[in-house]
């Protein structure tokens, strides 16, 4: 067996057997995870977000709210997870206004735990048709909500006082979004 990275990309070869792994996605031997996020807002000022009642292979984990967060593939550039993400996750097209910056932090999962950094872009929503969303996407059994700023602040502040995990906490980038839509 042998690995090898052709722009960017992890080639695997296991008795002439070759595979392309994820090159952003984390596994045991790379325990690294970058994602494309948005902050999609409307006319109104309100945000789009996920609200799982149950979370799927999270027992416990329920009423979550969660921002827009794709996987990068290979060769795709942020733009191009960024449309993917929203496309697939809320059936929406989204007009990119700002790089908000980053969230990183550590993700204690049970096979391995890893770092996850989340790139965000404020965007204004352009289109949206919840019938659109990818049914085969993992995010495909939320809700789809549109909330007022301050309450979904609040209720990431809580999940992440909860979980004490970044991930469900991306109340910083709305306050961001914010920041941008009253200058």
């Amino acid at each position: 067996m042998h690995l090898r990275i052709v722009f960017g990309v992890i080639i695997l070869a296991v008795a002439g057997y070759a595979s392309e792994l994820s090159f952003f996605r984390s596994s045991s031997q790379n325990p690294y995870h970058l994602s494309v996020g948005a902050v999609l807002f409307d006319s109104s000022g309100r945000i789009a977000c996920h609200h799982f009642k149950k979370v799927p292979g999270h027992p416990g984990h329920e009423d979550i709210y969660i921002l827009m967060r794709e996987t990068m593939e290979n060769g795709e550039t942020i733009f191009d997870t960024l449309r993917r993400g929203l496309r697939e996750e809320f059936g929406a097209i989204g007009k990119p206004v700002a790089f908000l910056g980053s969230l990183v932090g550590n993700l204690p999962e049970e096979k391995f735990p890893f770092e996850k950094t989340t790139l965000y872009i404020a965007c204004q929503v352009v289109e949206w048709d919840a019938a659109k969303r990818d049914p085969d996407d993992l995010e495909g059994v939320s809700l789809i909500e549109w909330l007022d700023p301050q309450e979904l602040i609040a209720i990431m502040q809580r999940q992440g006082s909860c979980f004490k995990r970044v991930d469900v906490d991306e109340s910083e980038m709305i306050q961001r979004t914010l920041k941008i839509l009253q200058s």
